[in-house]
């Protein structure tokens, strides 16, 4: 990582803690920063977070499916079994396969909270880990309809797996519409520090935010700050 070779006596260490609160390391001291996927609670004043990216959600059909587009109404209906065919959505007709996600991994549960639909997803013809093989499962059965993280889905486009991302209340899903805020299917990635952060993480905050940091954010598969088309 460039912050290294800027402070060459510094090491980043990165621990993934899916599933698990990444801010009950922060508390214990066994992390000097955690990256979450909302913004602070005002209770959480002890703790300074800052944005530094985003990461949209993407509704993945595969490419042949008819439907283009639906509204954040109609994904809520589609993800809560309220809608079950594809007629119903302008498609042909014929029953909608849910393809879930792993319950509290991923995009899972921030779509789940962007929804209002915490623990009411319909349970779906099974559930597919990691992203490869949800992109498997998507481009192989016309009728199946999956969520996955939009930049991921993005480049899986761009080489030509026959997948589709739909349109939400018509605004496509680009990552420059995740920065902008026009998508409607985004999450914040916050880094979380106590308050005052130490110089050094403090440093590597600021890092982030700037040209190389933004590099970092993207290579990982989430949308920087600005993106222009």
């Amino acid at each position: 990582m460039k912050f290294e070779k800027l402070h060459p006596r510094v090491r980043v260490r990165i621990a993934v803690t899916d599933g698990v609160d990444p801010l009950a390391a922060l508390a214990e001291g066994s992390a000097d920063i955690a990256v979450v996927g909302r913004t602070l609670k005002p209770e959480e004043k002890d703790w300074t977070g800052t944005i530094v990216g985003w990461e949209g959600i993407a509704i993945m059909v595969n490419a042949s499916n008819r439907v283009q587009e639906v509204t954040l109404k109609q994904v809520t209906d589609l993800l809560s079994g309220a809608v079950k065919t594809w007629d119903e959505l302008g498609g042909l007709e014929a029953r909608i396969t849910i393809v879930n996600r792993e319950e509290g991994k991923g995009v899972r549960p921030y779509l789940e909270q962007l929804l209002n639909l915490s623990g009411k997803f319909v349970n779906g013809k099974g559930v597919v880990e990691p992203d490869k093989e949800a992109f498997r499962v998507i481009s192989g059965n016309l009728n199946a309809v999956s969520y996955v993280n939009l930049s991921a889905g993005v480049g899986n486009v761009s080489v030509g797996v026959p997948i589709r991302l739909l349109a939400i209340n018509k605004v496509d899903p680009e990552p420059a519409n995740v920065s902008s805020g026009a998508y409607p299917l985004r999450r914040p990635v916050v880094m979380v520090t106590k308050t005052p952060p130490s110089p050094l993480v403090k440093a590597f905050v600021d890092f982030m935010l700037d040209k190389e940091g933004q590099k970092t954010v993207l290579e990982e598969d989430f949308v920087p700050l600005v993106v222009t088309k």
